[in-house]
């Protein structure tokens, strides 16, 4: 009993990288949303805007609704009253770094921001904000992965298959 206890109790300490229930924003929903001083695999910054001098990297995997696409050019991320571009989109189940994507067979896709550490280390809070006219904010709530690389997207369960 005392083993099981003590299981329950590192359970329940350990930060989850996924949100316990979907989180819907214009493009469909968000499975998960992680910070790194690691820059992804494979990346590349495709986006015109300068990267911060001391990076950290956001990363927001996504499952697209039905017949969506998203582009580095939809959407941005605010901490306080600093906007951050998409810097780069990714296929989930892809090593390759691109300027739109379209999720693939499971319509699962991420998106990644560059942050300047110090705006994130001051916190504010975060928003994904569409950059289309009257495309409205949503607040996203970052799980910091510190020197740890992003979970992989075969570690982000989906919503509509939890408890099957």
């Amino acid at each position: 009993m005392k083993k099981f206890l003590c299981l329950c109790a590192a359970l329940a300490a350990m930060p989850f990288a996924y949100a316990a229930e979907a989180i819907y924003f214009r493009s469909g929903m968000i499975l998960c949303a992680e910070t790194s001083q690691l820059k992804p695999n494979g990346y590349k910054h495709l986006s015109t805007a300068e990267t911060p001098k001391n990076p950290v990297y956001a990363a927001i995997t996504v499952k697209l609704d039905e017949g969506r696409k998203i582009s580095i050019f939809d959407y941005s991320l605010r901490i306080g009253k600093k906007l951050y571009p998409c810097a780069a989109v990714r296929d989930n189940g892809s090593k390759s770094i691109a300027i739109t994507a379209d999720g693939g067979k499971k319509r699962r896709c991420t998106l990644f921001f560059e942050l300047d550490a110090a705006v994130v280390k001051k916190g504010g809070g975060a928003k994904l904000v569409c950059n289309a006219p009257g495309g409205g904010e949503v607040v996203i709530k970052f799980s910091a992965r510190g020197q740890r690389r992003f979970t992989p997207d075969s570690s982000i369960p989906d919503p509509s298959s939890a408890g099957k």
